[in-house]
C-alpha cells in the first residue's frame, strides 16, 4: 500500500488500515523515526483492567455509587427481560 504527503507534511492513512487499527478522526498517533524510515503508532491510554496473576483487575479510578450502578444494570434487565416475554 502506498500514500502521499501532501504541501503541508500530511500523510493520508489507507481507510483500510485505519479499519484494521480501530483509528478514529482526532486519534492520537505516537511518531518514530527508525532505521528504515518513519513507524506511526497508535497512542492509546492504559487500560484500566489489567491482567495480574491470571485475574483480571480493575485499577482504574472507580466513579459513582456501585450500589447505584447495580440497582440500575437490575432495572435494566428486568425491563428488557419482561419485553421478551410479549
Amino acid at each position: 500500500m502506498k500514500t502521499t504527503l501532501d504541501k503541508f507534511g500530511r500523510v493520508v492513512i489507507p481507510k483500510e488500515i485505519r479499519d484494521n487499527l480501530g483509528l478514529k478522526p482526532g486519534a492520537a498517533l505516537g511518531i518514530e523515526t527508525g532505521d528504515r524510515g518513519v513507524i506511526l503508532k497508535p497512542s492509546r491510554e492504559k487500560s484500566p483492567v489489567q491482567l495480574k496473576e491470571g485475574l483480571l483487575i480493575f485499577t482504574g479510578k472507580a466513579e459513582g455509587s456501585i450500589i447505584d450502578a447495580v440497582r440500575i444494570h437490575r432495572e435494566d434487565r428486568i425491563k428488557k427481560s419482561a419485553v421478551r416475554r410479549k
